[in-house]
């Protein structure tokens, strides 16, 4: 696999990361059927990570992948404490 395909299948997969994330707040907020949406939430995104995969590297799986996905993953969760931080602070 060349360096082009790396770097474009790691920032999809921090991208998707971050998406997910951002996904599964939204989702995990809504209490009725919880369980059952998350649930079939997590089932379709990896599905669709891997059908992704299977487009830009013929779903060649790196633990690097996993790496950036959860950097991603860690990524919007401080994101989202800064917007967080500053809308209080454009509130005051």
């Amino acid at each position: 696999m060349n360096l082009n395909i790396q770097i474009i299948t790691s920032i999809f997969s921090i991208a998707f990361g971050i998406v997910f994330t951002f996904l599964i707040t939204i989702i995990y907020k809504n209490k009725l059927f919880n369980i059952l949406l998350t649930f079939l939430f997590v089932i379709i995104s990896a599905l669709l990570y891997f059908i992704i995969l299977l487009k830009l590297n013929n779903a060649i799986i790196h633990p690097f992948y996993i790496f950036a996905f959860t950097i991603g993953f860690i990524l919007e969760n401080c994101l989202k404490r800064l917007v967080k931080k500053i809308v209080l602070l454009l509130k005051k």
